[in-house]
């Protein structure tokens, strides 16, 4: 404060001098304004160094005025030089924003030059008292600008301050007032002089300024970084709080200071080479470094500046043990076998996961490399098998952030199927919705393989329980014990089989005469070397009854050949040996019907003589009582032929025919036969009603249903009873009806009663064919069956046939025209002589050139060598390799034109048809019907040629 009071007493006195001076060249406005200008000048600078420049210019100013006093006699040149200086003190002053001032004392008249007129924003020429100018300061300034400036008149000594006006427009300015206080030749003060220079841009930014540096500083206080700054001779310049804390030193300890005396550690570890080469590269140096004193980790970064070194770090010590740590985990992770993917959530959730990490076992399971899997979504593994509902749970677990376990087929980067049992959870932000989704897992395939397999083998297994019957036993040798599957109950009704003692309770089921058999078997097989066992017996169910079973096991044995337990399994067998009992009485029916057959076929070689000689006995004998000896013969041999077909129907040798039938013939047909059939405890009633009608049927199989019905009606009567057959019209059907009053069936019995094989028949008595074989036929001729029956009330079989309209009746025709005959050559085949000599002395008579054959191979040959032959009448059986069918065949083949007419005792006529071009003829045949059949195929071969 003193220097400046010296400053400003060696300022007033020079600028006495430049008054005193200029006094005499110029007026006292002019003399105050440039006084006022330099002062402000001067007064501009740094007070350090004002006052030596303010003496300077005052000496300087003085000088010039001596040189110029000369001259001042010359008016022209005076004010030429006044001029000069006033514009060169206007253009300081506006640079400057510079204007000057002058109060007069004692009357304090103001005087303002015009640059200050322009600082205030006011017009000039208004007149402003001293009052006014003061008012123009800001009023908060007032009070001091008046004792600045009274002090200055009281004292004389000048003052400098800034302050704020209220300039045009009532804004606020910031200037720099300067005031200097002038004095007379007396030495009195006569005036106040002084400077207003425009300070406000310069404050503004010096204000600025200054809050940035506060707000600097604050920063540097604040920010979470440590801070300090090195000058170019490696000391501390400043560090802020942070720093302090990191350090462990008050910065006031440390400014000025040389670091590597302060931190000696620093200088002999990585620290100093780094922030050297920073400075010598002018390059940032970013490192972390463990310092042991402090036992810290920091991460610093150093910005090398032409002042020195910047240096920032912070302390890291806790990143750097996550680091680590993180670090081990994700070793640990990489190095496991369970792979684990991490997928970031998007926003929205439907936007579905994007993968940002997998682990080793990822990339060994699926082939996919870590830079394949980044980027995509974890769907990209999945595959055409995958199973859609399994992947919409997982959508759906994901979009409700969470946690899921699921096992999923994925598909490997080769293609290769492969199972992943994956669990899948959520992170969960601040916000509670899931950034990432964590997936581990592992691949199961083997054991999915391993369970598919077992469930294979357990639904192979069930199934094979299901299909069986068998029961399951597991025997326990040493303690006797029995382990049973459900079967045992389900298959024989034995609930709660005990285990312990399970062999005494097995004995115990076994039939009294088979157990002591069974039961040396199974301990012989247990006591010797055996493997298996296998016995056949009858066990006894859980109603009372025996089943014939299959008892068979497999024993296990230690090392030692000790038997230790056997496992296998009953199964019954009952239904099986009643089966191929019924299987034996088929075989021997059927070798029973082959013998039939056979004996039925011959038998019509023998009725075809028969007939044909008793027909011609008939035709040619004239006396009354031998005509009527031939008649009853022929008629006996026709009914011999009704028996042989019906026999061939029994052996199934008779196919079907159906044609119109009158629904009474057969019941009258076979009258005779039922009742040597029923026996004679048995009466048989026949109710036939003459409007029964037609119906479109074959007689023969319509006649052995019927006897079959009687005959079941007869086993149900063994003590005897009564059999009605009955016929009459039902609407749209004809009805015959075969009642007995036998032991009747109950509802059970009623259901099966056309189940083939069903007989309630014992063993051996019956086939189970009977009703069934009805069945098929009555449905075959388009009618129905039905059964009324009850126990003990008889049973009532009725038979419905639909009747044919009078249209489809045919017309019965009789015909006592003479034989046909010929003169035509015709080649008859038959093996059996007295049918062959039958059918030549019958066509010779008619008037055919005959030649007869034995066999097919003889005929063939007489065709090459005997012919030619308008016919070939050939039996169907014959001994040799060729049978009647076949020479027909290759007769027709070289022969076309040539008829063949095949005739058979087996009436085999579906199947002879087929190989033969004209109609068959079966056996026996008559002599009328032989010449018919002859003659119709002739002619009806004439008209094809």
């Amino acid at each position: 404060m003193q220097e400046m009071q010296r400053g400003n007493v060696v300022a007033g006195k020079g600028f006495r001098t430049l008054v005193t001076g200029l006094r005499r060249a110029l007026d006292q406005f002019s003399a105050g304004l440039v006084v006022g200008g330099i002062s402000g000048f001067v007064l501009a600078w740094p007070t350090q160094n004002a006052w030596p420049w303010a003496v300077g210019v005052t000496l300087l100013i003085g000088w010039r005025f001596r040189q110029n006093r000369g001259l001042l006699s010359e008016t022209g040149h005076q004010a030429l030089d006044i001029y000069g200086n006033q514009s060169l003190l206007e253009i300081a002053g506006k640079t400057a924003k510079l204007g000057g001032w002058m109060v007069h004392l004692p009357d304090r008249r103001l005087e303002w030059s015009d640059e200050t007129w322009a600082i205030h924003e006011r017009p000039r020429g208004e007149t402003v008292t001293f009052e006014q100018g003061l008012g123009y300061f800001a009023p908060e300034w007032r009070d001091s600008i008046t004792r600045h400036f009274e002090a200055c008149v009281a004292t004389g000594l000048p003052y400098d301050t800034e302050v704020e006006i209220i300039a045009g427009a009532s804004r606020r300015k910031w200037v720099r007032a300067i005031g200097v206080a002038i004095r007379d030749d007396m030495g009195r003060i006569s005036r106040i002089q002084g400077s207003l220079q425009d300070i406000d841009e310069r404050k503004r930014l010096e204000n600025t300024a200054r809050d940035l540096k506060r707000r600097f500083a604050e920063s540097m206080e604040n920010i979470s970084d440590a801070f300090f700054q090195l000058d170019t001779d490696w000391r501390f310049t400043y560090l802020n709080h942070q720093a302090e804390r990191l350090l462990e030193r008050p910065r006031s300890m440390l400014l000025g200071r040389l670091i590597w005396q302060e931190f000696p550690e620093a200088s002999s570890g990585i620290i100093r080479p780094h922030y050297e080469r920073a400075v010598r590269e002018r390059k940032t140096a970013d490192f972390e470094v463990f310092y042991e004193s402090l036992g810290v980790w920091f991460s610093v970064t150093a910005y090398p500046g032409s002042g020195g070194l910047t240096v920032y770090f912070r302390d890291v010590t806790k990143r750097y043990a996550a680091d680590q740590h993180l670090r081990l985990l994700e070793m640990a992770i990489s190095r496991i076998d369970d792979f684990v993917i991490i997928a970031q959530a998007a926003s929205p959730p439907e936007n579905g996961l994007t993968i940002v990490y997998v682990n080793d076992a990822f990339v060994r399971i699926t082939g996919y490399s870590s830079d394949d899997a980044l980027g995509r979504s974890p769907s990209f593994l999945q595959g055409h098998r995958t199973d859609a509902a399994t992947i919409e749970e997982i959508s759906s677990a994901v979009s409700q952030s969470k946690a899921i376990q699921v096992e999923i087929l994925n598909y490997a980067r080769d293609g290769r199927e492969y199972w992943a049992e994956t669990s899948i959870a959520p992170i969960v932000g601040p916000d509670g919705r899931a950034t990432h989704f964590v997936a581990t897992g592992r691949d199961i395939t083997g054991k999915k393989r391993a369970e598919e397999r077992l469930a294979e083998s357990e639904e192979r297994f069930s199934i094979v329980a299901m299909m069986t019957t068998d029961a399951i036993w597991d025997w326990d040798i040493a303690t006797g014990d029995v382990q049973w599957n459900s079967n045992i109950a389900s298959v024989f009704g034995h609930d709660d089989v005990p285990v312990e003692d399970g062999f005494r309770e097995w004995e115990a089921k076994i039939h009294p005469e088979d157990r002591a058999r069974v039961v040396s078997s199974v301990l012989a097989a247990i006591d010797g070397k055996a493997e298996t066992w296998v016995e056949e017996f009858r066990f006894r169910r859980g109603t009372g009854t025996y089943a014939e079973v299959l008892d068979q096991g497999h024993i296990i044995r230690n090392a030692k050949a000790k038997a230790t337990r056997m496992v296998g399994g009953l199964r019954d067998i009952t239904e099986i040996r009643l089966n191929e009992a019924k299987r034996l009485q088929a075989q021997r029916l059927e070798a029973i019907g082959q013998l039939t057959g056979g004996i039925a076929h011959d038998f019509n070689n023998l009725l075809t003589v028969l007939i044909g000689t008793a027909e011609t006995l008939v035709d040619e004998i004239g006396e009354p009582r031998l005509s009527a000896v031939a008649q009853l013969n022929h008629k006996a041999a026709r009914q011999g032929a009704a028996l042989t077909r019906q026999l061939l129907t029994f052996a199934g040798r008779q196919p079907l025919e159906p044609a119109a039938l009158n629904i009474n013939s057969p019941v009258l047909a076979i009258e005779g036969l039922l009742t040597s059939a029923l026996g004679e405890a048995i009466v048989l009633h026949l109710q036939i009603d003459p409007a029964a009608g037609y119906v479109r049927a074959d007689a023969a199989q319509l006649e052995a249903s019927l006897i079959n019905l009687c005959i079941n009606a007869r086993d149900a009567m063994p003590d005897g009873g009564s059999v009605t057959i009955s016929t009459a019209p039902s609407g749209d059907d004809a009805l015959i009806q075969i009642s007995d009053n036998g032991f009747g069936m109950d509802a059970d019995t009623r259901a099966k009663a056309f189940e083939p094989f069903f007989t309630t028949k014992p063993f051996g008595k019956g086939s189970g064919l009977g009703l069934s074989t009805v069945y098929g036929f009555v449905r075959q001729s388009e009618g129905r069956i039905e059964i009324e029956s009850e126990p003990g009330k008889g049973t009532t079989v009725s038979l419905y046939f639909p009747r044919l309209t009078p249209t489809e009746i045919p017309a019965e025709t009789f015909s006592n025209r003479a034989l046909d005959g010929g003169n035509e050559c015709i080649l008859v085949v038959e093996d059996d002589p007295m049918v062959r000599g039958f059918a030549a002395e019958t066509l010779i008579s008619l008037g055919y050139s005959i030649t007869c054959a034995a066999d097919a191979t003889e005929a063939l040959r007489m065709l090459k060598t005997d012919g030619p032959f308008d016919l070939v009448f050939s039996d169907v059986v014959m001994p040799g390799p060729i049978d009647g069918r076949a020479m027909a065949s290759k007769i027709t083949a070289q022969y076309p034109n040539l008829p063949v007419v095949l005739t058979t005792g087996y009436a085999d006529i579906e199947r002879i048809g087929a190989a033969s071009s004209a109609k068959p003829l079966p056996k026996p045949y008559s002599r009328r019907g032989l010449g018919k059949a002859l003659r119709d195929a002739i002619d009806a071969s004439r008209d094809n040629r």
